[in-house]
């Protein structure tokens, strides 16, 4: 899509992650919306306002603003820009509990000691998390996107697909006439977007089966017959079904990988993850764990492995 054809304006902000800029992007024909808006520092608010400037805009301006999953890096913005604008902010359902990630934070604790994390990893993660600072604000009474909502504005509308998989209440906008998507984390260029390990919205007992959800939402992006993808990270994709196939594959690999790692005698999660991803520190024992359990999720669908519990760890073997 030519620059002249554009019915929306991008603006790259930067974040205090290591997976780098995230994007905002702005549709200025109605009411201003933003879709995600960046995390809570003052390098993205001041890249926010630079951005909107040049749109001609100032945040005064923003009457929407829909977050495409709840973590900091697209959400942390949000109590600011409305503070200023008095924006309606939308946010998943089921990403609604995780605005306030401290009151799952036990939770999913639980469920990483479930898969064998140490307690000494994860409170070396919170302290981690901690000194970030004021990263996770909270959004008092968003509005909830369930998943076929329109958003309209003059001469085009987008609409509202629930998309889960990286999280439970993942939304992405489509542009229907165009086939343009507006992906969030749910398809990104450069890497895999990670199946993350977490309770269910529903019974924060229960673990979350993210990749299963994640493959489900690939085969409906794969349905919709996509012209061009908006990340919410990194560049356009313009290619998307073969960025699809590639990510479908990508899984494949991965599940046929730690399969041939699993025997009779049983491995936690935990320990499969050390073994694939060396070198491990802080959150990215937790990123490296989600993979792991994802993967081995897809292995317990497919009858390739089974569980059993040691010391209240989960253990899995392979199948026979």
């Amino acid at each position: 899509m030519a620059a002249a054809d554009r019915f929306f304006h991008r603006i790259v902000v930067p974040t205090p992650y290591r997976v780098g800029p995230a994007n905002v992007y702005v549709f200025t024909d109605g009411p201003v919306t933003l879709f995600d808006c960046g995390p809570n520092t003052p390098e993205t608010a001041n890249a926010l306002r630079l951005g909107l400037a040049g749109a001609g805009l100032h945040v005064e301006q923003v009457a929407r603003i829909v977050i495409s999953h709840g973590h900091p890096d697209h959400y942390g913005l949000a109590p600011a820009i409305r503070a200023a604008s008095g924006a309606e902010v939308f946010v998943g359902e089921h990403d609604l509990p995780k605005i306030n990630e401290m009151g799952s934070m036990f939770d999913t604790g639980r469920l990483l000691a479930q898969a064998g994390m140490p307690l000494e990893v994860l409170l070396d993660m919170d302290e981690r998390r901690r000194e970030m600072g004021d990263l996770h604000p909270t959004i008092e009474t968003p509005r909830a996107l369930r998943g076929g909502e329109r958003f309209d504005f003059e001469g085009f509308a987008l609409e509202v697909l629930h998309l889960p998989g990286h999280t439970a209440g993942h939304v992405c906008l489509l542009e229907p006439e165009r086939r343009v998507l507006f992906a969030g984390d749910t398809l990104l260029l450069d890497i895999s977007p990670n199946p993350l390990l977490e309770p269910t919205p529903q019974d924060p007992t229960v673990r979350r089966k993210s990749l299963v959800e994640y493959l489900r939402s690939l085969d409906v992006l794969e349905s919709l017959d996509l012209a061009e993808v908006w990340p919410g990270h990194g560049e356009p994709i313009l290619d998307p079904p073969a960025l699809i196939a590639q990510m479908k594959e990508h899984h494949r690999e991965r599940s046929d990988e730690i399969a041939g790692r699993l025997d009779r005698e049983g491995r936690s999660a935990w320990h499969l993850a050390r073994e694939m991803f060396r070198n491990l520190e802080g959150f990215d024992n937790f990123l490296a764990l989600s993979e792991v359990v994802a993967h081995l999720d897809l292995l317990l669908a497919d009858g390739r492995a089974e569980t059993f519990d040691r010391d209240g760890v989960v253990h899995y073997r392979a199948a026979g």
